[in-house]
């Protein structure tokens, strides 16, 4: 009959804590008085630190060294006294679980006779490691190995070219490269809006493409189900194909301007479920190519010069699905 057993307690990876004689004394105290339902069962701590916080990753083994339970525990600071006493009360606890259910299991079979075969044994099957909370770091990271793709759709009104307001779609990916970080590539076809700005007459076509890199901050809420943060930085290039409205001159001729950009940007991105997600997004570019456009007229119609501007403002709104 298996009689309970005081378990092993084992630090691993100290160095990070800044009050280590402390934090030993606390998870010893913590689990003083609990008991394994058979000896060698060990009960593991292990620190470790990312930025300005420290997690703790407490994990209960059996006497074959199967894991049992799994929990990780994350704060800011230096000191690791209140981790070790949490992660040593939910192992007390998770150790009565355990005495308990081992008493209320049923005697096993008498053995068989010599001449007959044992029965087969069940395969147990471990308990899974429990997931990461998404409140863990600053940063939205999935488990090693999964890693999301996006696509998605949207609007864009954008600002501060020579040719007035441009709007048109945009078709954009977000591919996760890891620890939370993205990669967005994203490609827009516009026209200026007739009627917003016809100071200068000037109507255009524009193509270009987009590339940032972002962190997703992730709010503290059951994944899928809230409102995420991107914060990016990326540049951007295209080309104007430019048209001048024939009430300006009789024949007039412009350059076809190229465009080069670069500037922080920032989406919210509001889950709906189903992997569908509503997106809102601004974006805010120095302008590097500022070349201007001269408007030559025929007869007493005078040669004009349109400038863009420094800066180039977007404001996007569209629609992403999460393939995976």
């Amino acid at each position: 009959m298996d009689v309970p057993e005081a378990p092993k307690i084992v630090i691993e990876r100290p160095a990070p804590c800044a009050d280590l004689a402390k934090a030993e004394e606390l998870l010893d105290r913590a689990l003083a008085p609990a008991l394994a339902p058979r000896g060698a069962w060990s009960v593991i701590a292990r620190f470790s630190r990312k930025g300005a916080s420290l997690t703790v990753e407490g994990e209960i083994t059996d006497e074959v060294g199967a894991p049992v339970a799994h929990r990780a525990l994350t704060q800011p600071g230096r000191e690791c006294a209140s981790l070790s006493r949490a992660v040593g009360v939910w192992a007390a606890l998770v150790l009565d679980a355990e005495v308990e259910r081992a008493a209320r299991a049923p005697p096993p079979p008498a053995q068989p006779a010599p001449y007959d075969p044992p029965p087969p044994s069940p395969l147990v099957e471990a308990p899974p490691e429990e997931k990461p909370v998404p409140e863990a770091s600053l940063l939205l990271a999935h488990s090693q190995g999964e890693r999301t793709l996006e696509l998605g759709l949207s609007m864009f009104l954008m600002g501060g070219t020579a040719s007035g307001v441009i709007a048109g779609p945009t078709l954009f990916g977000v591919v996760e490269a890891g620890r939370g970080w993205f990669f967005r590539p994203a490609l827009f076809f516009g026209q200026t809006l007739d009627g917003v700005d016809a100071s200068n007459n000037l109507s255009a076509s524009l193509v270009e493409a987009r590339f940032d890199a972002c962190g997703r901050i992730a709010g503290f809420y059951i994944e899928r189900h809230g409102i995420q943060l991107d914060v990016c930085g990326g540049v951007e290039g295209g080309i104007s194909h430019i048209d001048v409205s024939a009430t300006y001159a009789q024949r007039a001729e412009v350059d076809n301007p190229a465009l080069f950009a670069a500037g922080p940007s920032m989406s919210l991105r509001g889950e709906l479920g189903n992997g569908l997600a509503l997106m809102i997004r601004g974006v805010m570019d120095y302008n590097v190519i500022r070349e201007t456009l001269v408007i030559r007229g025929e007869g007493t119609s005078p040669n004009t010069d349109v400038s863009p501007s420094v800066l180039l403002g977007r404001g996007e709104v569209g629609l992403s699905w999460q393939l995976r």
